[in-house]
C-alpha cells in the first residue's frame, strides 16, 4: 500500500505548517517558539508520528536549508542599526574574533574530553559552537527588551558571529579530511578563498539591491521585495558554487551593504521578517526530525555535560576575556556571557557534516548531530527561560516609558514630534510614505518607512518600552486600529489619536472602549492643518500658564484658530486633552501672523 507521508512535498508542508503554529503559539504563551518548533520536530518525526521525513528530501535537504539560512542571515545583516553597530563596534569586534577564537579552543577541549572524540572532530565541535545567530538571538531579544547597547552587540555578534563560525567550521572540516602535512597550507588557502569569494560575490550583489531598493518604478509595486529575494539566493548559491560555504559569508555581506548604504530599507525589512520567521519555524522542525532518538541513547549525560560547560564556562570566558577594555561595563559584559543561545546555523551545518562524517566511516558522525541538538535545546532553554529575570538582575533592560511611537510623518505629526524632542522625549515616527519620511528625516527626526499596523513594526520600534503612542493620519479607522494594536502589545501604554469627526468616523464611545483619548481634546482635520502648515500657514508657539488662572482653557486659546498640542503638567509633557488642571505651559499650533506684503496683497 502507498504510503501517502512518504513525500517530500508533504514533509516540507507539514514543517511549514507546524514551525508556524510553534512560533504562534510560543508568542501566546511567552516562551521561546524555536523551543515550542524543536519539539515539534520530534514529535513529527520519524520515532513518533513519522509525519515529517527529512530522508525523502534527498540532497534538497541542504538546498532548502541553505537557501532559508541565506535570507535569515540576510535578514539579520539588514536589520543591523549602522549607527548602533559603530557604537558597539569595538566589543563586536572583539567577539567574533579573540572571543570565536577562545569559544572554539573552550568547546573543542569540552568535546574531547567528555566525548572522547578525536582531536580533529573536537576542533570541529569548538568551531561550530561559537555561532549564536539571529534565527534565537533576535526573538529572545524582542522578548527580554535589553538595553541599546547590549541588544546590539548580540544581534550583531549573532550575525556576524555566524559567518565566522561556519566558514571556520568548514576550513577544520577541510583539515579533519585531509593529511596533516597538507592540512595548514590547505586551510590558509581555503579561508583566503572563501573570504575573497564571499566578500566580492555578497558586495557586487548588495549593491544591485541598492540599486533595486531605490528603483520607484519597483518599489510602488512591492517588485523590488520580490528581485531582493531573488537576489539573495543568487548570491549564497553564486558563491558557494565559486567557493565551497562562501555563500554564508556572500549573505551577510549582501545584508550589511544594503544596510549601510540602502537608506529605505524598512519596507525590505518587514518583508524579510516575514520570510526569515517562516523559514525558522520549517528548518527547526525539520533538523529536529532529522535527530533519531537513538543517537541520543548512552549520549545523555555527556552531552548534557558539554552543553553546561558551554554555558556556565567557556561562554562566560570568552565574553569576559575578549571584551576587557571593550566600553562595557562590567553588568554588560555578564549579561552577554549568559545570553548564547545556538540556532539554526550550527543545527544546519552539524547535520551536513554529521552526514558527510558517516559517509566516511568516522563513528562520531551520528553523535556529532545529536550532541549539537542537545547543546542548542540546553542554550535556547537557558537563554530564553532566564535571559529576562537575569537582564532585571544584572540592570541591563531597556527602561520603560522612554518616549513616544507616533504614527504618520506629516506637517502635523512632524511638528507635534519636534516639540516632543525640544522637551526632551524620545520620538520616532513611522510612515510608508517616501515622500513624508524623507521631510521627517530632513527635520532631523528619527523615522521609520514601514506598515505601523504590523506587529513586527511596533516591536522594532520598541513599543513596549514607550511612554505612548500618538496616531495622527487623517484616517479615524485605521489610527484606532493603530491604537488597539500598540495597546495589546503594550499593556497599560497611553495612547492618544487625532479624531476627525467626520460621518462613519471613530466616536467618543469608541475611543472610550479602547482605552485611548483624542489629542487636543477636540474633533480636526489632519490632512487640512497639514496642508495649512506646508503652506506655511500655521506655526508652533509655546505659552506659559500660571497656577493662579482659571482651569477652563480660555486663558491659554487667545486667538482665533488656536490649537493645543502638547501640556507641560509638572515633570511630564504629554498630549493635550482639555483638562487644564495642572498645567503650566502648552504648546499650540496657531495662525502665522500675516506679514505687511501679505496684507497689502489683500488689500489689492
Amino acid at each position: 500500500m502507498h504510503d501517502i507521508f512518504d513525500s517530500p512535498a508533504l514533509t516540507l508542508s507539514f514543517a511549514l505548517a507546524a514551525g508556524m503554529a510553534a512560533l504562534s503559539l510560543g508568542t501566546v504563551l511567552r516562551v521561546p517558539g524555536i523551543l515550542l518548533a524543536l519539539g515539534a520536530g520530534v514529535l513529527l518525526g520519524p520515532d513518533v508520528l513519522n509525519a515529517v521525513r527529512p530522508a525523502t528530501l534527498g540532497e534538497w535537504l541542504q538546498i532548502v536549508v541553505g537557501f532559508c539560512v541565506s535570507v535569515i542571515l540576510f535578514e539579520g545583516a539588514l536589520s543591523l542599526n549602522p549607527k548602533r553597530l559603530k557604537r558597539a563596534g569595538t566589543p563586536v569586534r572583539r567577539l567574533i574574533s579573540i572571543g570565536a577564537l577562545i569559544a572554539a579552543g573552550g568547546a573543542a577541549f569540552v568535546a574531547y574530553h567528555f566525548m572522547g572524540w578525536r582531536i580533529e572532530i573536537a576542533a570541529l565541535f569548538g568551531a561550530l559552537l561559537i555561532v549564536t545567530g539571529p534565527t534565537v538571538i533576535s526573538p529572545l531579544l524582542r522578548r527580554i527588551k535589553a538595553e541599546k547597547t547590549v541588544a546590539t552587540v548580540l544581534a550583531a555578534e549573532g550575525v556576524l558571529g555566524d559567518a565566522v563560525g561556519a566558514i571556520l567550521a568548514t576550513v577544520v572540516f577541510g583539515i579533519a579530511l585531509h593529511p596533516v602535512a597538507e592540512s595548514f597550507g590547505h586551510a590558509a588557502l581555503e579561508l583566503g578563498k572563501i573570504a575573497l569569494v564571499g566578500g566580492i560575490v555578497g558586495g557586487v550583489i548588495g549593491l544591485l539591491i541598492v540599486g533595486v531598493a531605490r528603483w520607484k518604478a519597483l518599489a510602488q509595486n512591492h517588485m523590488n521585495r520580490i528581485a531582493t529575494l531573488a537576489l539573495v539566493l543568487l548570491a549564497f548559491q553564486l558563491s558557494n558554487a565559486l567557493a565551497h560555504e562562501s555563500g554564508v559569508l556572500a549573505a551577510v555581506v549582501a545584508g550589511l551593504v544594503v544596510g549601510f548604504l540602502g537608506g529605505e530599507t524598512e519596507d525590505l525589512i518587514e518583508f524579510k521578517e516575514e520570510l526569515s520567521m517562516l523559514f525558522i519555524g520549517l528548518l527547526f522542525v525539520i533538523l529536529a526530525a532529522n535527530v533519531r532518538i537513538d543517537e541520543l541513547t548512552g549520549l545523555a549525560l555527556p552531552a548534557l555535560g558539554v552543553a553546561a560547560c558551554l554555558v556556565f564556562i567557556v561562554r562566560p570566558a570568552a565574553v569576559m576575556l575578549s571584551t576587557i577594555g571593550s566600553g562595557l561595563n562590567v553588568r554588560q559584559r555578564l549579561f552577554i556571557s549568559w545570553i548564547g543561545p545556538r540556532g539554526i546555523v550550527a543545527a544546519a551545518v552539524a547535520s551536513l557534516f554529521a552526514t558527510q562524517l558517516a559517509a566516511t566511516g568516522a563513528r562520531e558522525g551520528t553523535q556529532f548531530r545529536a550532541v549539537v541538538f542537545v547543546c542548542i535545546v540546553t542554550t535556547v532553554t537557558l537563554s530564553g527561560l532566564t535571559g529576562k529575570p537575569v537582564g532585571k538582575l544584572l540592570k541591563v533592560l531597556a527602561k520603560s516609558n522612554q518616549g513616544w511611537l507616533i504614527f504618520g510623518a506629516n506637517a502635523v505629526a512632524r511638528a507635534l514630534a519636534l516639540a516632543l524632542k525640544e522637551a526632551g522625549e524620545d520620538v520616532l515616527l513611522i510612515d510608508r510614505n517616501r515622500e513624508e519620511v524623507a521631510r521627517a528625516e530632513a527635520a532631523g527626526l528619527p523615522v521609520m518607512q514601514a506598515n505601523a499596523l504590523e506587529v513586527n513594526t511596533l516591536l522594532r520600534g520598541g513599543v513596549e518600552t514607550r511612554t505612548g503612542v500618538i496616531a495622527l493620519t487623517a484616517n479615524d479607522e485605521v489610527n484606532l486600529l493603530f491604537l488597539q494594536t500598540a495597546k495589546r502589545l503594550a499593556h497599560g501604554i497611553q495612547a492618544w489619536m487625532a479624531q476627525g469627526g467626520g460621518k462613519g468616523g471613530v466616536t467618543d464611545a469608541m475611543l472610550e472602549a479602547a482605552g485611548a483619548h483624542a489629542i487636543c481634546g477636540r474633533k480636526f482635520d489632519v490632512a487640512l492643518l497639514a496642508a495649512m502648515f506646508e503652506e506655511d500657514r500655521l506655526e508652533v508657539i509655546t505659552r506659559k500658564r500660571e497656577e493662579a488662572e482659571n482651569e477652563d482653557g480660555k486663558t491659554v486659546i487667545r486667538r482665533a484658530g488656536e490649537m493645543p498640542l502638547l501640556v507641560r503638567k509638572g515633570k511630564s509633557i504629554l498630549p493635550a486633552s482639555g483638562d487644564w488642571k495642572g498645567v503650566t505651559e502648552v504648546v499650540l499650533l496657531s495662525p502665522r501672523p500675516k506679514s505687511k506684503s501679505d496684507e497689502d496683497g489683500d488689500e489689492e
